[in-house]
């Protein structure tokens, strides 16, 4: 529980026992780590700004990558730069874990995002070495910054689960719906930005009839499909100036409104190298546990790659235009938003597993309705309704899933997100290579999607079985315990679930709180 003789660092012969007893109370499931510890309300505002940060930055980004597949059409130039991205993305996972450890989860956010503000910047040039290389160093930024902010909110989350004696589920979820709140909500601020800019100019979106036949479904390869004219170049730059300018702000809300995650000094393994941080990513893969979760991991990222790389493409820019993707994906955003809050709430209430159940069913009917309807000129209440159940899906599979590795996982957060990070990055590779295939149309992507989603899941499902099956916990390994801590809202009881703690911890658990 926490104390506050941890803040009692005067300098006093007799400090040292008292201050270190109390330390050993704040030990975070994070190995030999110790963080010394804070307030509840400095752990809300370190919350609040880190969350403003992701909103601004992926504002910018997001928005930007939204209109990759249809802005930059020559050479493939929008698609081949999101597939750099995510394939950097996949090799930098692998070391993530040892750039947060060495630089702190506060410093590799800002120099990220540092990368972030670049790659908007160079965007405005339309120069395809420059785009390229570009994309190539954001790749190299994206898993540092992904595995930094969740090390960061879940040791705060732990953090402040102790301090308020909540279950550590229960704040991880507060916290994550909080974020992805903000998070989901750069797709609103952007989209609109994105659709104000480029519908701005007399352009003449709506001359004459389209032929759809070509779109939806039936939309095969790298170009758009329709007649309707290409934002201007003058349009683009301006919209990828007011985005970097939204960046540096990112940046700046993290220096100055998120504090570093001060480390009791001698708690940390100094000699960790950057090896050894490769053979714990590489070791925690095999671990039963991660193999049969990384597939629904892998498919985050194919339904993130057809969101963005197809949905905008033959679904809205060939039927609308490409100034109205950023108005459909306004939706995205709302319901993104929206779901992340409710879904927050429904920790309550609700066991997880229903949840992501909930997503698979929803998220397959998604698909057979893709598959089935034909877009046509004029039909924005639809796209906007496509998007909205889409922004649903979207937060079941991230929220969840950044929960679920979380607590499942929780002496080795840094490793277990890194290697989130790259499944869902090997999903974008994967999906974005597939959409440069010629004879292989949207159609046929929706299947091999929903074929694939049909097998993650059923492997979820065993991952969840395995867990909650008391038989199949080790009596000797706490490691290959259980999967799941179970809060019931009723009692403030918490059951046996899949934390680093044996079945007697637990009862002490629960009967303490």
């Amino acid at each position: 529980m926490a104390t506050s003789e941890d803040d009692a660092e005067d300098g006093g012969a007799d400090k040292n026992r008292g201050t270190k007893d109390a330390e050993a109370e704040k030990v975070l499931p994070q190995g030999n780590l110790r963080l010394k510890p804070i307030s509840c309300l400095r752990h809300w505002k370190n919350q609040f700004f880190l969350s403003l940060a992701f909103l601004l930055n992926y504002t910018a980004y997001s928005s930007i990558q939204n209109i990759q597949s249809t802005v930059n059409v020559t050479r493939a130039l929008g698609l081949t730069s999101l597939i750099v991205i995510y394939g950097f993305q996949i090799l930098s996972s692998l070391v993530a874990p040892f750039f947060v450890g060495k630089q702190g989860a506060k410093w590799t956010l800002v120099f990220s995002m540092l990368i972030y503000v670049l790659y908007s910047y160079v965007n405005s040039f339309s120069s395809y070495y420059l785009i390229i290389i570009a994309s190539g160093l954001l790749g190299l930024a994206g898993s540092p910054l992904w595995v930094a902010q969740a090390t960061y909110l879940t040791r705060s989350a732990y953090q402040l689960a102790n301090l308020k004696a909540h279950p550590e589920e229960l704040v991880i979820n507060w916290m994550n719906g909080l974020f992805y709140i903000f998070y989901f909500g750069a797709n609103i601020i952007g989209n609109l930005i994105t659709y104000f800019v480029l519908s701005s100019e007399d352009v003449e979106y709506t001359a004459a009839p389209l032929d759809t036949s070509s779109c939806g479904a039936s939309n095969c390869g790298v170009g758009v499909g329709s007649s309707l004219p290409p934002p201007t170049p003058e349009m683009t730059q301006r919209l990828f100036a007011i985005f970097t300018s939204v960046g540096v702000a990112a940046v700046i809300a993290l220096l100055f409104g998120v504090d570093d995650q001060q480390v009791v000094k001698g708690s940390r393994k100094n000699d960790i190298g950057i090896w050894t941080y490769g053979q714990n990513v590489f070791q925690l893969i095999t671990d039963i546990r991660m193999s049969l979760l990384m597939p629904i991991l892998v498919f985050h990222g194919l339904q993130e790659a057809a969101m963005f790389g197809d949905f905008t493409k033959a679904y809205v820019a060939c039927s609308q235009g490409v100034a109205y993707i950023g108005l459909v994906l306004t939706s995205y955003g709302v319901s993104s938003s929206l779901f992340g809050l409710v879904f927050g709430q429904l920790e309550k209430v609700t066991d997880r597993m229903l949840r992501i159940t909930f997503g698979f069913f929803t998220h397959i009917g998604l698909l057979i309705w893709l598959y089935l309807w034909q877009p046509s000129q004029g039909q924005i209440w639809p796209l906007a309704a496509t998007a909205s159940v889409w922004g649903m899906c979207t937060v079941v599979w991230r929220s969840q899933m950044a929960c679920l590795l979380g607590v499942v996982f929780p002496s080795q957060h840094e490793p277990a997100f890194s290697i989130m990070v790259m499944t869902q990055g090997v999903g974008w590779v994967f999906g974005l290579m597939l959409a440069t295939v010629s004879n292989f149309c949207v159609g046929e992507r929706l299947i091999f999607l929903a074929g694939f989603l049909i097998v993650a899941f059923g492997l979820y499902l065993v991952s969840e079985y395995k867990c909650r099956l008391p038989l199949n916990r080790s009596k000797t390994n706490p490691e290959d315990g259980i999967c799941l801590k179970i809060y019931d809202p009723h009692t403030g009881d918490v059951a046996v679930g899949i934390v680093n703690e044996t079945v007697t911890d637990y009862a002490t658990t629960s009967a303490e709180m």
